[in-house]
């Protein structure tokens, strides 16, 4: 079981690890629009970011990320890299992390970090070398002979994600380009979009491994909805003063970091059980078949990732759309917390 949390754990940290591989952002006036070419005799200082395809012959001093077009690298990027619904191609070194949001990677040449993909196969060629980590979801790995990974190898096939995020970078590359005032916007609507959709998707990387968990925590939600309620709008207004406790008093200040980790995962499985009831309410409605819990979980928070992400988007409507999604999961958040209370993170069922 221990060994289990520790992969998930691993796993779940890995969701939010190309936000590491990123410091630059749609929004910030440094991006370029349309296509970029740094020369082989070049050098850019800085951060390049372009709204389209990025090609790296020469040198660049800082970050590289290319936004909805293909990322090649075959000179020297002294950061970290990152490319959302294109291509990456990396045949000269990458500095830092190697991140890939939608678009296969081929690697022939050497990234100092780590890399992770969503959505997209990597492909190591004979010359291709990772310092780092790699951590690939919804692709697979092709390895050929020579190649080298100094560290631990996540990969998780899922064709559910794997068909799911390409559609999700699209519809963020596409809805950033809109004029005027919504031109402005559109790049944090994207970012708190893109948020609250791996928000959304975290509680079906936990229910691949807790599968049972959530049943029991989405059955003791069911079956006391009140109870659990209650209970979960007591754990909230209790947080901050808990908090306080641990941090005024000496010998409490060592857990606050286990105490948060053990509410984050609280949080995430009770989306979860409230993902599951809302699948099985959906197929009740629709007379159909109820799915597995961990399809249940999947389909709930790729349809409500989906909504997050049209709901930024759309010009007259998408804040009533965001506002109403915002309040389901504080809702089901709070349903879900309170019923993780009471089976004890999924373990004792009602």
């Amino acid at each position: 079981m221990i060994s289990r949390m520790l992969l998930a754990a691993v796993l779940l940290a890995a969701v939010v690890a190309p936000a590491r591989a990123l410091k630059i952002q749609m929004g910030d006036e440094k991006v370029r629009k349309g296509d970029y070419v740094v020369e082989k005799d070049q050098t850019f200082d800085g951060d390049l970011a372009a709204k389209g395809a990025v090609t790296v012959k020469g040198i660049v001093s800082g970050d590289c990320a290319a936004f909805g077009g293909p990322l090649v690298i075959e000179g020297e990027c002294r950061g970290e890299a990152a490319s959302f619904g294109g291509p990456v191609r990396v045949s000269g070194k990458v500095g830092g992390d190697l991140a890939s949001f939608g678009g296969p990677v081929e690697i022939s040449g050497v990234v100092r970090g780590e890399a992770a993909l969503f959505g997209g196969d990597l492909t190591l060629r004979s010359s291709a070398t990772v310092e780092g980590g790699v951590s690939i979801f919804g692709g697979r790995l092709t390895q050929e002979s020579g190649a080298k990974i100094r560290g631990e190898v996540h990969n998780f096939n899922s064709k559910l994600i794997g068909a799911m995020i390409p559609g999700i970078a699209m519809a963020a590359m596409k809805g950033s380009g809109s004029r005027g005032d919504d031109e402005d916007r559109a790049p944090r609507k994207a970012i708190i979009s893109g948020f609250l959709a791996g928000l959304c998707l975290l509680p079906f990387v936990l229910a691949l491994f807790f599968p049972g968990h959530i049943e029991t925590v989405a059955a003791a939600a069911s079956a006391d909805f009140w109870r659990a309620l209650g209970i979960g709008l007591l754990v909230l207004m209790g947080l901050v003063p808990g908090s306080l406790a641990l941090t005024v008093s000496v010998i409490g200040i060592p857990f606050i970091p286990v105490a948060l980790a053990a509410f984050v995962a609280a949080i995430i499985m009770g989306m979860g059980a409230f993902f599951l009831l809302m699948s099985r309410r959906v197929c009740v409605n629709l007379d159909k078949p109820a799915p597995s819990t961990i399809k249940a979980v999947g389909l709930a928070g790729a349809a409500t990732a989906a909504i997050s992400i049209l709901g930024g988007f759309l010009p007259i409507i998408g804040g009533a759309v965001s506002l109403a999604l915002f309040l389901t999961l504080c809702c089901g958040m709070t349903l879900g917390l309170g019923a993780v209370w009471l089976t004890r993170l999924g373990t004792r069922p009602l």
